[in-house]
This record gives C-alpha cells, structure tokens and sequence, in this order.
C-alpha cells in the first residue's frame, strides 16, 4: 500500500537574498536558525509578491535512427537556471540592485525646495560591465521550526527588463529573473547552483 508523507509537501514563502557566500565543492550555504546567510554580507531583496520560482531546466537533445519510430537515446546540450520573483519593494536604494546598467547615489540639492533638498537616485544609459552576484531562495519548512529549503545560483545576472507601473489603485510592482551562468573551475554538476532541504 502507498503511504503518503505530508511532511515531503512543501509550502512556505521563499526569501531572496543577494550578495550571498559561494561555498566550496562539497558544501552548502550556510543559514542560521533564522533561515538568514550567516557569511559574507548578505543582502537581503524585500517585500515580494506571489511565488520566488526556481527553474532548473537541462536542454536535451534527442537521438534518432531511421530504422525506429522512437528516439533511441538523448543527450543534454545545455541548460538554464533561473530564479524569479515579482519585488514589492521600490525604493531605490533596493531597486539599485537589479538595474543592472545603473549608477545609484545619493545627496542634497540645494535647488529643491527646502525641507525637501535630500535624493536618492539612478541614473542609467551607457554600456558598462554587467554585475553578477550569487542569489539564494530561502523558504521554511511548515512541518519543522527553524529548517529550510535552500536554493542557490553560484553566479548570476539580473536579466528582467524593470517595468514599474505607477497607478492609484494598487501598489508598484516588478518582476526579476536571476539567469545563473557556469563557473567552469567547478565540478561538472556543480558549476551552476545547488538545492538543499535541511531534515
């Protein structure tokens, strides 16, 4: 008879963290029992919206012989991982982070009306090197206090175009995607990210 094991079901909110530790081949990231990186100088994303999606998608190619309808075996030419998330948090010290071809500043202008002098801005245009960052989704287990399901991309790029809609009846949203790229002087099967559930 099939048992089902609720505890293997997961449902919780996913965090993001940016800025996160790579570990060494044969490790994890490291969390504490808060499910929060504890090395390096982790930044944490914000307030987001729906679903944080983790896509790991191998690209195969398929093999075919004339002499069978079928194919007879498949080999992989690729892949993509990805993690996605629709951010709430708008305010641009935090969205600096993920206009990739943007410079980030703050300061006074005296020009502005008084009392309202102080700005953060970013101002964008020009081709620079695009920054890359290791990004990580933290979400606990319902079933076990202060476990979590890890996932990581090792090295990845902000790839989403940011749209920002501005309108009265509902708050400004807007979507990201971590695109995870190879780091080749790592293992095969471990150059892109891991997924982890601590039990």
């Amino acid at each position: 008879m099939a048992n089902i094991d609720a505890t293997k079901i997961h449902q919780g909110p996913g965090k993001l963290w940016l800025a996160v530790t790579v570990p060494t081949t044969g490790n994890r990231m490291l969390i504490d029992t808060t499910g929060t990186p504890t090395g390096g100088t982790p930044i944490f994303a914000g307030a987001t919206e729906g679903a944080a999606t983790v896509a790991l998608a191998p690209k195969l190619e398929q093999i075919m012989a004339d002499q069978v309808a079928a194919p007879i075996d498949v080999v992989m030419t690729g892949e993509a991982e990805t993690i996605e998330v629709t951010m709430k948090q708008s305010d641009l010290a935090n969205l600096k982070n993920f206009i990739v071809h943007g410079l980030f500043a703050t300061g006074t202008d005296t020009g502005l009306p008084a009392g309202f002098q102080t700005y953060e801005e970013i101002s964008f245009g020009g081709v620079i090197a695009i920054p890359k960052t290791s990004v990580a989704v933290i979400s606990p287990r319902r079933d076990a206090a202060s476990k979590y399901v890890v996932s990581q991309l090792y090295q990845a790029f902000q790839a989403e175009a940011i749209q920002l809609p501005f309108q009265r009846g509902k708050e400004t949203t807007y979507k990201v995607k971590f695109d995870g790229l190879a780091d080749p002087t790592r293992i095969a099967g471990d150059q892109v990210g891991k997924i982890y559930r601590q039990t």
